[in-house]
């Protein structure tokens, strides 16, 4: 399979699986269930939710995060936590101005920004809080480094640190990156998982024993439903991360976002980080014509994908 399609693919995954579950966050399970039906396609916020104004196919902060990430590389030639820092401070300064543009954005990234907009260096700014924030916008890291797992690690853990500095939070962020490196490389999904888990570890040993559960639960062949009730699909990152780590590892992609979003919660970055890793493995030709008809922006996430491609090709001296 063509490299450069499964960067497009991790890109493309991360924002369908964060725009199919948009209109459901917050819902549990059974008021899903009771409200929408099975949900298989993408569907406006409702009246009186909180992404209410949001069309069809359109993302939320999840995706903008990933996308902002994802231009930071390409500008900076590589991680640099300077540019990203300025470019979350011009996104954020943006809806700080005017809520309507807020898409979501978690307490934990809204407090960072504002700590950076009012003078505190980046490698100060972030907030203790162990939400999924970092987690959930971590793939551009783990396509770009993929051929260095220690540089994944690395530069995972830093682009956490800007708004999330909670050592489960930064574990997350590596888990996420390092799993999608992996992807790439086609390894198991299971050895992803295994391999993601011990990485993870090193930073934060509860939450590598959250997904060393994960691997327990596969094995006891749960249904899926059980599952991620098991797991939790809280904004912690102790239930988003493992979680979206199941859905990967136990289905085949389309199943798994479908899966993610219906299990309620915070169902747009699980979604999301689902999508990232099916996609850094699958490429991009599973993704549903129906998703892709009504992605917002998906020439510019197709863009990034092709253009994070070349950046990683260059740094790894293969051009």
């Amino acid at each position: 399979m063509d490299l450069l399609d499964k960067f497009i693919g991790s890109l493309l995954g991360s924002a369908v699986g964060d725009a199919l579950g948009m209109p459901l966050e917050g819902f549990s399970a059974l008021e899903i269930q009771r409200s929408f039906g099975r949900v298989v396609d993408m569907l406006p916020a409702p009246e009186h939710h909180f992404h209410h104004g949001l069309q069809a196919g359109q993302y939320t902060d999840d995706t903008e995060e990933t996308l902002i990430l994802a231009e930071s590389l390409i500008k900076a030639h590589g991680f640099s936590g300077d540019v990203f820092a300025e470019n979350l401070m011009r996104w954020g300064s943006t809806w700080i101005l005017n809520e309507r543009l807020n898409r979501g954005v978690g307490i934990t990234t809204r407090s960072a920004i504002e700590n950076m907009l009012s003078g505190k260096p980046w490698q100060e700014a972030g907030v203790s809080i162990d939400t999924c924030g970092a987690a959930m916008r971590a793939a551009p890291i783990g396509l770009v480094y993929h051929w260095d797992l220690s540089m994944v690690s690395r530069y995972s853990e830093l682009q956490s640190i800007v708004t999330h500095r909670s050592r489960a939070a930064r574990a997350g962020a590596v888990a996420v990156a390092v799993g999608v490196a992996l992807s790439l490389l086609d390894l198991p999904r299971m050895s992803i998982l295994e391999v993601s888990a011990e990485t993870a570890s090193r930073i934060s040993p509860e939450l590598g024993r959250k997904l060393e559960e994960v691997k327990a639960i596969l094995q006891a062949d749960r249904d899926p439903s059980d599952a991620l009730d098991m797991l939790g699909t809280s904004p912690s990152v102790h239930n988003a991360v493992p979680s979206a780590f199941y859905c990967f590892v136990r289905l085949e992609p389309e199943e798994a976002i479908v899966e993610a979003v219906n299990a309620g919660g915070d169902t747009d970055s699980v979604a999301s980080i689902t999508g990232a890793l099916a996609g850094a493995r699958y490429g991009s030709s599973w993704i549903p014509e129906r998703w892709l008809s009504h992605l917002e922006n998906r020439d510019r996430i197709e863009e990034l994908g092709r253009d994070l491609g070349q950046l990683s090709l260059r740094l790894s001296g293969r051009v």
